[in-house]
């Protein structure tokens, strides 16, 4: 579990983390409390020590194409979870399209009906 906050202001559920992970980073951009740092170089160092089979993320636009890179470059499958608004949550309003890749293709799917978690590879962040 690799979590980044802007500075120790922000950080929440700590200790619910800290319970379910077998490994646990708590960053923060201005090392205020934790790692001083980004999350994800400390998950970059692990993937160079070969400990990630899978990567699984949530979070801010930004974040999530950075860990999408990381993914592809690395070649380890990764899932990433959307935050879109939803409007009307049954893919009528079409506020949470996203695009994503359809073979050759690229099309818009609804984050509420198709996700909110997609295979990295196929998302345009």
């Amino acid at each position: 579990m690799y979590l980044g906050f802007r500075s120790k202001e922000f950080v929440i559920l700590e200790e619910e983390y800290k319970n379910i992970s077998d490994k646990f980073v708590l960053t923060t951009d201005d090392g205020s409390y934790g790692e001083k740092g980004f999350a994800i170089n400390f998950l970059r160092q692990d993937i160079e020590k070969g400990n990630i089979d899978a990567i699984y993320a949530c979070g801010p636009l930004p974040m999530l194409k950075a860990v999408q890179e990381l993914a592809k470059e690395t070649k380890i499958p990764c899932q990433i979870s959307l935050e879109e608004r939803m409007g009307c949550g049954i893919g009528v309003c079409l506020g949470c399209a996203v695009q994503v890749n359809a073979g050759e293709d690229t099309v818009y799917t609804h984050v509420c009906k198709a996700g909110p978690v997609f295979d990295s590879n196929i998302v345009k962040i």
